[in-house]
């Protein structure tokens, strides 16, 4: 048997919720008692969260594309160097292929692609440049990123082979093929089979010359490379240089969703394991090159990891901004709809409705009229997104090489990311600004006059 108590505390706790309802009810019917007026809130409202999801999947996208071309294509998610070479481009500052093979051994986990670089220059038979060389093991370099695959015309066949002439159908002693960026292949004016000669000051002081022969043209990935590169073979390599033993980078893929700072750590503290032995050995840390310097993407491409950080930020920026102004029609229509209803809400006051009633009232309408924006642009704006981030927006005819933005070679085909996460917070993001905007017409109705609203 209940107690008089609790039973009085039920009967309030229908009343209030019965009450609730009521407001509900109410604040649901005023919107619509000016459909027109209401329907354009709705318009601007949807159409600015619309607007912030396109915008949000266009950044996403960049940053995809950004962190790709950074990791998959060419950086990897680590890399290793000597501090000499980091600092001077010293062609002696190298890691011997010992060291590689420790590190395999003991990082069965972690994938490693060596490569080495020098400076030269290029002939072909119409013109000549200074390029930069870049040698990579083809197995090791595939399981690390994907720069071998990023072909534009031709096949990554780095092997040595018979080299044909183009004009006398003559078969011409062996040459290693090689891989060069687009705009050195027009500089050069060079297609596929054309013959190259490449000239370099060799390790031993020798001037190193030979003939290669182009099997294909790199996709622009790295505006340098694309104007300046000549991929090849490390054994290619090796015979250019007259350097049998060294290397000045090692690539590194990582597990997916690996810590890539405790990664980062744990190297580098194996390399001074290794630097410690080696200089037990005799040698010395300045004749190696330096101690090791163990990099993640982010350090050496700081620009992409800064523009990275800046695209959200500009984000959240761009998103206050648009969603404020779309709220500016929030404001106008309840500031409206107050002004029309004084004499209404003088008469509830009259009779013993609450002041704040009234203002749960006004803020109900607001927030029926924030929620209905939201799914309508929801939607609209997740089914454009998806067809942009399947299809993009192709920009080839124009810019058949694509575009460079902060030292990126982007795709001439621009395509958006969108996921339910960027989708929510952009949906919470406009019910928050739209009901705190709401509370400026709002609180006008705690300072009513009755007398002077009934009148």
């Amino acid at each position: 048997m209940k107690t008089p108590s609790t039973q009085s505390q039920l009967t309030h706790a229908n009343h209030g919720s019965g009450f609730l309802r009521m407001l509900l009810f109410i604040s649901w019917r005023n919107i619509w008692r000016n459909p027109v007026r209401s329907l354009l809130t709705v318009s601007a409202l949807s159409g600015s969260l619309v607007m912030l999801i396109l915008y949000s999947a266009m950044l996403e996208g960049m940053s995809d594309q950004m962190i790709s071309y950074a990791t998959d294509i060419s950086t990897g998610k680590l890399q290793i160097h000597r501090k000499a070479y980091l600092d001077d481009q010293d062609l002696y500052a190298t890691l011997s292929w010992q060291t590689l093979d420790q590190l395999e051994k003991q990082n069965p986990d972690l994938k490693f692609a060596p490569r080495l670089y020098a400076a030269g220059l290029a002939s072909s038979k119409q013109n000549s440049t200074g390029v930069l060389i870049e040698a990579v093991d083809p197995k090791q370099e595939n399981q690390v990123t994907h720069l071998l695959e990023h072909l534009r015309n031709g096949k990554a066949d780095l092997e040595m082979a018979p080299i044909k002439n183009d004009t006398q159908d003559e078969i011409n002693p062996e040459g290693y093929g090689v891989l060069v960026g687009t705009q050195l292949a027009k500089n050069l004016q060079l297609t596929l089979g054309s013959e190259l000669i490449l000239m370099t000051q060799a390790a031993d002081g020798s001037i190193g010359n030979a003939l290669y022969r182009v099997t294909g043209i790199l996709s622009p990935f790295d505006p340098n490379f694309d104007r300046m590169g000549v991929l090849m073979s490390v054994p290619a390599y090796q015979d250019l240089m007259a350097m049998q033993n060294g290397i000045h980078e090692v690539a590194i893929k990582t597990p997916e969703d690996a810590d890539l700072t405790e990664i980062q750590q744990h190297l580098q503290q194996q390399l001074a394991e290794i630097s410690t032995q080696q200089v037990k050995s005799g040698d010395t840390l300045k004749n190696l090159g330096g101690k090791f310097v163990v990099e993640t993407w982010k350090q050496l491409n700081p620009s992409v990891a800064s523009m990275l950080s800046l695209s959200r930020s500009m984000l959240l920026i761009i998103g206050v901004i648009v969603i404020s102004l779309a709220a500016l029609g929030m404001i106008n229509t309840l500031m409206m709809a107050i002004h029309e209803r004084t004499h209404e809400f003088g008469i509830l006051l009259s009779i013993g409705l609450k002041r704040w009633a009234i203002l749960v009232m006004i803020l109900l309408e607001s927030l029926y009229l924030a929620v209905l924006s939201a799914i309508i642009g929801a939607v609209i704006g997740g089914a454009v997104a998806l067809r942009f981030e399947h299809h993009g927006i192709d920009f080839s005819s124009q810019l058949p090489d694509g575009y460079d933005w902060a030292g990126v070679v982007f795709e001439p085909i621009m395509k958006g990311a969108i996921s339910m996460e960027q989708i929510w917070q952009a949906v919470i993001m406009m019910l928050v600004l739209t009901v705190i905007a709401s509370l400026i017409p709002a609180l006008r109705t705690l300072k009513l006059n009755t007398a002077e609203a009934i009148r």
